[in-house]
């Protein structure tokens, strides 16, 4: 048909256009000088030479498209969704990391479909692996086929976090560990929730990552089946790019996962009121 056409060819392309940019991510590691934007966080060349060179081939190929990117210049204002597709980039994610010379760090690209993330590709510099996949189209870690998580002991739990105020943080991890669950932040917003989505965490939470982080995880999660849940109101379908767009409250997971922390924080006394 025409429409599976239209996003095996996005998917084709998507991979071609990330692969393209592993050997300058590469190269660059840890060896670029920084600079600082107006909200305080890192750029370097990485991130704008990536962002520009991967829209670049994907508008080449599909000019009917929309292309934002957090390394978007100039926009003051919303720009609305006008395409039924839409690329949304974070060229490198966790740009610290990368510029100091810490693994954890990707390349992160989503592409939507009527304002809702339908394929992921994920670089993680890290391990080496290209993931990617989304809903009813697979998903990929590397060769491999990918799947969460199937733990189902708290002890055994590896849970992502990042964000929240240090009094709701100091809360919320509080009341997980003391239940055996293991927190890791590793300084990635898209790793954390694409490794929930490949096994090697079990879920992930936070109130601080945009949607360039989580839009390629995001198609990763649905793939495998894993839950997400918003703090409030869900952002899908979106209708528009804002750079300055409130940050994303969020917790996903396995099942076993996501009804362990709402008990255990409800229990607890911090449950915030949720919406899937």
């Amino acid at each position: 048909m025409v429409e599976e056409e239209a996003l095996k060819q996005r998917i084709e392309s998507g991979l071609a256009a990330v692969k393209s940019q592993v050997p300058l991510f590469h190269r660059l590691f840890g060896k670029v000088d920084s600079q600082w934007k107006s909200d305080r966080s890192r750029v370097t060349e990485a991130d704008l030479t990536i962002s520009r060179e991967t829209e670049t081939m994907i508008l080449a190929a599909f000019p009917q498209d929309q292309f934002f990117s957090e390394e978007t210049e100039d926009q003051d204002e919303p720009v609305p969704f006008s395409s039924e597709f839409v690329w949304i980039i974070d060229p490198v994610d966790g740009t610290n990391n990368f510029a100091l010379g810490m693994s954890m760090c990707a390349i992160s690209l989503g592409l939507l479909r009527n304002g809702v993330p339908v394929y992921g590709f994920i670089y993680d510099f890290s391990r080496q692996v290209l993931m990617h996949g989304g809903k009813g189209l697979g998903a990929f870690d590397g060769d491999s086929s990918m799947r969460p998580s199937d733990r189902t002991k708290s002890n055994e739990l590896f849970s992502a976090f990042d964000g929240f105020s240090a009094e709701r943080l100091f809360l919320l991890l509080s009341a997980l560990k003391g239940k055996g669950f293991k927190m890791r932040n590793v300084g990635s917003g898209t790793l954390h929730l694409a490794y929930t989505a490949n096994g090697l965490m079990d879920g992930s939470f936070s109130n601080r990552v945009a949607i360039w982080d989580i839009a390629a995880s995001y198609a990763l999660c649905e793939a495998v089946g894993s839950e997400f849940h918003f703090f409030g109101s869900s952002i899908f379908p979106m209708t528009e790019f804002n750079l300055k767009a409130p940050k994303i409250y969020y917790y996903a997971g396995t099942s076993y996962f996501c009804r362990m922390v709402e008990k255990i924080w409800k229990e607890a006394g911090v449950y915030p009121e949720l919406q899937s």
